[in-house]
């Protein structure tokens, strides 16, 4: 099956410059309409699998524990945005976590990939047609992580599986300085180092660095770039009041 209607050749351009896995679902048809062949997401399956198996397709890349509740992440979304549509355009995208089974020759069984995985809601003619989705590896260590984020670049809604409730949180906010160490840490710098390059005391830039895992409740600084990444904290939408120091 080719991929060759004029919108699939917009997503196709759109997806040749995303460095992450990209595929679309066709919400009325209740189908996957595009696929990059990138196999982070495909999982050595062709993009022709995909688009024949289209829903099924899941159960066959999303590790089986997780399945389930990838089915429940995935209507919860399309039910917000059908009983919330006056708001569609507050929306920005929706967010979520589960693991990918990866087979190996080497294993006798699939081995999980944790990725973390945004939906971007398309509407056409006033009605939703599409959800544009990219896929990214993910240090995050749990599955779900349900978030709504809005393009105001302050709030943001979660998804509390117990109460089944969202409830609406304003983002954490980082300093100035905070933003450069990630900007730095990001480059793969050490702490030494970008103490040098803030001209700062390494013990300072320490201190600095574990309050600011503090903030994020975050114990790594590839977690804490990942974090700050998802919820673009490193560079915030402009007139959102980023701190200065």
């Amino acid at each position: 099956m080719k991929q060759t209607s004029v919108i699939n050749q917009y997503f196709e351009q759109l997806s040749s410059i995303a460095s992450e896995s990209f595929y679309v679902l066709d919400v009325l048809q209740r189908s996957i309409c595009y696929a990059k062949p990138d196999d982070l997401f495909l999982c050595g399956f062709s993009t022709e699998d995909v688009l024949r198996l289209g829903y099924d397709f899941y159960s066959e890349v999303i590790y089986s524990d997780d399945l389930p509740l990838w089915i429940e992440m995935r209507e919860l979304i399309l039910q917000y945005l059908k009983a919330f549509e006056e708001k569609r355009d507050e929306i920005d995208c929706f967010s979520c976590t589960f693991r990918l089974q990866r087979t190996y020759s080497f294993s006798s069984r699939p081995l999980p990939q944790m990725v973390y995985h945004r939906m971007k809601p398309i509407w056409a003619d006033n009605e939703l047609r599409y959800l544009i989705c990219c896929v990214e590896s993910s240090t995050i260590g749990e599955v779900g992580n349900l978030c709504l984020h809005y393009k105001d670049g302050l709030t943001y809604s979660e998804y509390n599986f117990v109460t089944r409730r969202w409830k609406q949180k304003v983002k954490e906010s980082l300093t100035e300085r905070e933003r450069a160490i990630l900007m730095l840490a990001q480059q793969g710098k050490s702490s030494a180092e970008i103490a040098d390059d803030l001209c700062k005391g390494h013990n300072t830039i320490r201190n600095q660095i574990k309050a600011l895992f503090s903030k994020l409740k975050i114990h790594s600084m590839q977690g804490a770039i990942e974090l700050a990444r998802n919820f673009r904290m490193i560079y915030p939408k402009q007139g959102t009041g980023a701190k200065k120091h």
